[in-house]
């Protein structure tokens, strides 16, 4: 999935126009965004509806792992895995099966009990389109705490 190419606003001598933002993040440093970039969530997420703008983040420390993170509120930013790491014959419904359009994303969640994915909420990107959304898969197949293991995730 090519998403975004990020550069730090440190490393690059490009002038922001206005096809180019700079976000300031705490996680991430000043990065730079392509405006084309931008997936746009028209209904949010949820538990934040107020978000529409989102951009994938690429963090080679936490590869696999990547982030969704807030274009209008950087400092907020959500670990998401590709599901198919590890549901290997996943499925977020027939009209997202055309995965060279529709990219499907699961929010990680760390707790006291250990790592675990939303496979039955996925957030599904229209890399065409541009455009995101967060779904719910209406079937008991997925749990909304599926259990992983760090392992499972660094073998793929």
């Amino acid at each position: 999935m090519d998403t975004a190419t990020l550069h730090s606003a440190s490393m690059t001598a490009t002038t922001p126009s206005k096809s180019i933002r700079k976000l300031a993040t705490e996680q991430f440093g000043e990065i730079l965004v392509e405006e084309r970039h931008i997936f746009l969530f028209a209904d949010g997420l949820l538990g934040f509806d107020d978000l529409h703008q989102f951009i994938i983040v690429r963090d080679d420390r936490t590869e696999p792992v990547r982030w969704l993170l807030s274009v209008d509120h950087p400092e907020l930013s959500f670990p998401v895995i590709s599901p198919f790491f590890l549901v290997p014959d996943y499925s977020p419904g027939k009209e997202y099966s055309d995965f060279q359009q529709y990219t499907p994303l699961v929010i990680l969640t760390l707790g006291s009990g250990g790592a675990t994915v939303n496979l039955k909420a996925p957030i599904i990107l229209d890399v065409r389109e541009q455009r995101g959304s967060q779904i719910i898969i209406p079937s008991d197949k997925y749990s909304t705490a599926h259990p992983i293991g760090i392992q499972q995730m660094a073998t793929k």
